[in-house]
């Protein structure tokens, strides 16, 4: 991966941080004004994309990965990981990094929907 600059050395980003300031201070002043600013924000972020993962031949691909992630909106998460989980399903597929992959989703998931999860995981299959 490419070093980054810190987002406060960014060319224009005292004017941005102007502009956030004063749509705060309006939002604070509107009925409902911090919800609708709210979505606002997160649909200005599905806009401002983090581009697809990179690839470097002889990087580090798990650290490339890990900051991708960082850096990647929630509509990019959810895009990409939805694809990638329907490619492997195609792919010969190392049994080992499928569990890696399931353990992943498991340590995402709440006690609550671990719960939920496992129950109709249990669930028996009605006969044919």
């Amino acid at each position: 991966m490419t070093d980054q600059k810190p987002i406060k050395e960014a060319a224009g980003w005292a004017a941005c941080q102007r502009a956030l300031s004063a749509a705060v201070d309006a939002a604070e002043r509107l009925p409902d004004g911090q919800r609708a600013l709210g979505e606002a924000l997160c649909g200005a972020l599905d806009t401002v994309a983090g581009g697809a993962p990179r690839f470097d031949a002889f990087g580090n691909m798990r650290e490339d990965a890990r900051w991708w992630a960082d850096c990647a909106t929630p509509m990019e998460l959810e895009i990409y990981t939805a694809a990638a989980l329907r490619r492997i399903e195609r792919a010969t597929f190392a049994h080992r990094a499928r569990k890696r992959l399931f353990w992943a989703l498991w340590q995402a998931m709440s006690d609550k929907d671990r719960t939920a999860f496992l129950a109709h995981a249990q669930q028996e299959e009605p006969p044919p």
